[in-house]
């Protein structure tokens, strides 16, 4: 079990892409070359800083940009007046979301807030963050999102010291309750987020880990494997978790679950034993999200992000030069020359595995409700 039932219509549900039937059909057709037009992304993903003030061993990001450096702009970080402009044009385009999350920690930008209430009004805004720097001021301003995710990914300071290289968890604690304060106050609903990726150090201590996001007050406990396989990143390699631990204790968990705390364990992305699975032949659903990131570049996906062969263009300092490339024939390239094979974890798996079952197979028999 993924979540309760009571609960199926959530976040992490990928049947949530068949609301995308419309942006599906579309993408088909312009893949099919019946069309010029591609419609524009549901989300944008935004770096706004490449650096981060921790050392998990683990962050896909950092991993990259230790070896890979030289692929990546000079640019470390985007500037706030530049970002303000970005929403607005993507406001204008019709893009329903903005996930800022990192390259980096979204929180070292002191616009971060700026950011988040000019764009509130205009699309829904969400984000990621290791919860380290936050500052009354952006608790205040992190009301206003959507969803917060907290990735913490441990249950106590030793295990978040071996995992995050840094010893902050004190830290960490202190600043989750303060947003749970903020949002008793201000009642908005942002839904607080409390993350836990699974790693052999910490495979033991995700029931303990449910039991503290609980007590803290956060809305949600979300639970996944870790994605190490990417074999492009120096040191990639299968880790070795206890399936039938991780099993009984993710089972321990959702039994914590009340009318205000929800747990989700999602694993259908992944094979039985949290290994990478591809169960689908194309990438076809990209075009859902831009990813654009602190150097200015946008990439085809947010997976290969960093990624020069997934550069798609440049949009810094002008927004508006997004729809020079975005649709072009070098962009529809771009995505029938991506190889499956050689990715990592697909976040967007199950989205191209309905495209490929209902749009071009038409499966569910789309005519008959």
């Amino acid at each position: 079990m993924e979540w309760a039932n009571a609960t199926k219509y959530n976040s992490f549900n990928s049947y949530k892409g068949l609301t995308y039937y419309g942006n599906y059909n579309q993408i088909m057709r312009w893949m099919r070359e019946e069309t010029d037009y591609l419609i524009p992304p549901v989300e944008c993903n935004l770096d706004p800083v490449a650096e981060c003030n921790l050392d998990c061993y683990f962050c896909i990001t950092q991993r990259y940009l230790r070896t890979h450096r030289e692929e990546v702009g000079k640019m470390r970080m985007l500037p706030t007046k530049y970002m303000i402009k970005l929403v607005n044009f993507l406001a204008h385009w019709g893009v329903r979301g903005l996930c800022i999350s990192g390259g980096g920690e979204p929180t070292i930008h002191k616009g971060l807030a700026e950011v988040i209430l000019h764009a509130k009004d205009k699309m829904d805004v969400a984000v990621v963050t290791n919860a380290t720097l936050i500052t009354d001021e952006l608790a205040e301003a992190l009301m206003e999102c959507r969803w917060v995710a907290l990735s913490i990914d441990s249950a106590d300071k030793e295990t978040y010291k071996t995992i995050k290289g840094v010893d902050l968890f004190s830290k960490i604690i202190y600043n989750i309750a303060k947003l749970v304060y903020f949002k008793k106050k201000t009642n908005l609903p942002v839904d607080l987020c409390f993350k836990f990726l699974v790693l052999p150090e910490n495979q033991n201590q995700i029931y303990k880990a449910c039991q503290l996001a609980k007590e803290l007050g956060v809305q949600d406990f979300h639970a996944r494997p870790v994605d190490f396989e990417r074999n492009d990143i120096k040191g990639h390699k299968q880790l070795s978790i206890n399936m039938k631990e991780v099993e009984g204790q993710f089972t321990k968990c959702h039994e914590l679950e009340s009318s205000k705390f929800k747990v989700y364990t999602v694993m259908h992305k992944f094979d039985s034993k949290f290994h990478v699975k591809h169960d689908f032949e194309k990438c076809l659903a990209s075009p859902l999200v831009i990813p654009i990131l602190q150097d200015g570049n946008a990439y085809l996906c947010v997976d290969k992000k960093m990624e020069r062969k997934f550069k798609l263009g440049y949009c810094y300092p002008d927004s508006s030069k997004i729809l020079s490339w975005w649709s072009s024939n070098k962009h529809r390239k771009a995505i029938k020359n991506v190889d499956v094979a050689q990715c990592s974890r697909c976040t967007w798996s199950q989205y191209n595995r309905q495209i490929e079952e209902v749009i071009i197979k038409d499966g569910m028999c789309l005519s008959f409700p």
